[in-house]
């Protein structure tokens, strides 16, 4: 197993998620979401998962929301600040296309900031659910946006395949992006330890 994405809930708690490493085995559900308290005692949250990815809490800090990339699914859970609990797991957004939604980041209208892997773009998620935004790269493997101010800043992955969609995948994957996309994205929270 190994780590893959990581956030911190507004309570000071890590959580992330592990998953099966590729060098040893192709993922598949066994992958899980692990919470780490500020007493530094660790909870398995969710279980089953593939790839656990983008993890993130919408402004009124009642809603989490979970990426499994290989589903092509954005999950929400109904999220209790004060204990941690999550609960009433649902589908928030399904891309239903092969592609797979990566990292995220969450501006402060609530919105999620997706990243699409294998789909050369970010795409922008209302609170509803729909696509409302996107912006496209000229190489395929996007991983992951976090904001600086107003500015998205985008990871991509290294490509080695170039195709009629995506000609210069090769030579512009693995490159850090910089998007003004007009608003902020909402604040990071640090981990508050326990002595």
């Amino acid at each position: 197993m190994r780590f893959n994405d990581g956030a911190v809930d507004s309570h000071g708690r890590f959580w992330a998620g592990a998953l099966n490493d590729s060098k040893v085995q192709a993922p598949i559900d066994e992958g899980v979401l692990f919470r780490l308290d500020s007493d530094m005692k660790l909870h398995r949250m969710v279980e089953q998962l593939t790839i656990p990815n983008g993890i993130g809490w919408n402004p009124a800090d009642d809603t989490m929301y979970l990426t499994d990339s290989p589903t092509g699914k954005i999950y929400a859970f109904d999220f209790d600040a004060k204990t941690g609990d999550i609960s009433n797991r649902r589908v928030f957004f399904d891309i239903g296309e092969p592609k797979e939604p990566d990292g995220f980041a969450i501006d402060e209208e609530g919105c999620i900031w997706s990243a699409v892997y294998g789909g050369g773009r970010v795409i922008r998620i209302s609170p509803e659910g729909k696509i409302i935004g996107e912006i496209t790269f000229p190489t395929r493997n996007i991983t992951c946006p976090t904001f600086v101010g107003t500015e998205l800043f985008i990871t991509t992955a290294k490509d080695d395949v170039n195709d009629d969609q995506y000609p210069d995948s090769i030579r512009y994957g693995g490159h850090l992006y910089r998007v003004d996309v007009g608003i902020r994205g909402k604040p990071k929270n640090e981990f508050r330890f326990q002595a």
